[in-house]
């Protein structure tokens, strides 16, 4: 008779009620190893497990980061950081004169920063001075923390990129007459505008959310040059 009553429920809750009043803490889990469990049935999981936000819960996450300084640089230096991609991208505009002809689209997406364009070349010097003016004034500015002078960096070296192919194409290749020349020609136009505005685009967006960006080709250069 002892053993029946043991085995009992009634002396199960009794025993489980003992066990949190000795526990409060940890009253949650010693009901559930107190409770018997009938051959040939599972335990239900958990409500209350956790993992991680839902996926729509996550656009407005990434939206938040833009302005979420915790753990991240300071909103002025994601700034600072993404001035610098205008260069590279104002430097490749003029290489997409085909593909805006072929796409209005894309001359109708670029129509904001042609006032900037406009002003950008319209002073013979002003691209060699501005780009001195990032490189002495970001690139080299010990003061500022690594994350501004990286992308800096990164931008330049983007920019000296587009010194060979300028040469290549406005001095030594002119527009050839051949249709299958000029399709190379054009071809050479939209790649090198592409890259570049694709390469500039996500300097600035990296930028702006605090995520340091490495492009391809000019990452490694840039790690070298970018002392901490």
């Amino acid at each position: 008779m002892t053993s029946l009553h043991a085995l009992s429920p009634a002396s199960n809750i009794q025993a489980s009620r003992c066990v949190r009043r000795a526990l409060p803490g940890q009253a949650r889990y010693a009901s559930v190893l107190a409770t018997p469990r009938l051959p040939g049935r599972r335990t239900a999981p958990s409500s209350t497990q956790n993992d991680g936000p839902s996926p729509s819960a996550r656009p407005v996450v990434l939206a938040r980061s833009l302005f979420d300084n915790r753990g991240k640089d300071d909103f002025g230096d994601r700034i600072l950081a993404s001035i610098p991609f205008l260069l590279p991208l104002l430097d490749g505009l003029p290489y997409a004169k085909f593909i805006m002809i072929q796409y209005p689209f894309v001359a109708r997406a670029f129509a904001p920063v042609a006032p900037l364009m406009y002003i950008y070349h319209a002073f013979p010097f002003a691209p060699f001075l501005v780009f001195l003016a990032i490189y002495a004034g970001i690139v080299n500015n010990q003061g500022l923390p690594r994350f501004v002078r990286y992308h800096a960096m990164q931008a330049v070296l983007l920019d000296v990129l587009l010194i060979i192919p300028q040469v290549i194409l406005n001095d030594l290749w002119k527009a050839p007459t051949d249709p299958l020349g000029l399709q190379a020609y054009i071809t050479a136009y939209n790649t090198l505008f592409l890259f570049t505005s694709v390469c500039a685009a996500y300097g600035i967006a990296s930028s702006l959310v605090g995520v340091t960006a490495r492009l391809p080709i000019v990452a490694e250069a840039a790690d070298v040059q970018v002392r901490d």
